[in-house]
């Protein structure tokens, strides 16, 4: 198997809420992809668990596809059918999903943009979906082990790169990585396109707007401060991240999330 060793998070994880209380409740891997793969996937990821009680989880979504394996005995999930291989498009607020009995997830995180580079469909046209999805994972093995070997061989097979792809590979990785990045305008002054155009591949390959690209990854990153610094100023972090007021940060914060950022601490802070 081409899939580089395993991470295990059992501290907080951007996106995932309140991880650092659940490592008894599910097993979360995650594992780098090699290859061509490489290219189109930012990484594998596998969730096992085996409950009493339900739970239900919840994550600040990445502007990313997934393309999943999934079985257990609970009988369905997201309106289908187990066992199941679903696609899942991006989710505009946050994902959450009541797992319970015995199940197991094993997914392939696509890079933003890198499904459609991939296979070609309109991202914008999953967005806030899941479809079953056999077609690109025939045959699914149902052990985590096959699993990855299986997606890692059909992602990489018959694959090729797209000038537009690379190019906005580069642009999403800046948005994620440069907090000083606050306005739509500025991520524009480092496009290799046009206003419009950039707006146009944004929406067919990653399946939402350049705002809430730069949005969602700016409130991620404060869920990921609340969560791992004990006592971080709420309004200096708002100010740094590029809220206008404190207000404005709260507002969104609760309009994602169900909750403020001092209720945020308050269930998930160190």
């Amino acid at each position: 198997m081409g899939v580089r060793k395993a991470t295990t998070p059992s501290a907080p994880v951007r996106g995932l809420v309140g991880r650092a209380g659940t490592t008894s409740l599910f097993d979360l891997h995650r594992w780098q992809p090699t290859g061509v793969a490489a290219q189109f996937v930012e990484h594998y990821w596998s969730v096992s668990w085996d409950l009493r009680d339900p739970y239900e989880s919840t994550v600040i979504t990445f502007p990313a596809v997934h393309l999943t394996n999934e079985w257990g005995t609970d009988g369905s999930r997201h309106g289908h059918t187990l066992p199941a291989v679903l696609l899942h498009g991006v989710v505009e607020r946050v994902f959450r999903t009541t797992i319970r009995g015995t199940g197991t997830v094993v997914g392939a995180r696509f890079h933003p943009g890198g499904f459609t580079a991939r296979y070609g469909r309109d991202a914008g046209s999953l967005k806030g979906r899941v479809e079953r999805a056999e077609e690109l994972l025939p045959d699914a093995p149902r052990d985590v082990e096959n699993c990855l070997a299986a997606l890692e061989s059909a992602i990489g097979s018959d694959a090729s790169l797209d000038d537009t792809y690379v190019r906005l590979r580069k642009l999403v990785e800046l948005i994620r990585d440069d907090d000083r990045l606050h306005r739509v305008e500025q991520v524009m002054e480092h496009s290799p396109w046009s206003a419009r155009t950039t707006q146009r591949v944004f929406r067919r390959y990653v399946g939402v707007p350049v705002k809430w690209v730069l949005c969602r990854y700016r409130l991620q990153q404060a869920a990921l401060e609340i969560e791992s610094q004990p006592g971080v100023d709420h309004a200096d972090l708002a100010a740094r991240l590029g809220w206008y007021d404190q207000a404005h940060f709260i507002n969104d914060f609760r309009t994602m999330l169900g909750s403020t950022p001092g209720e945020y601490a308050a269930s998930y802070g160190s």
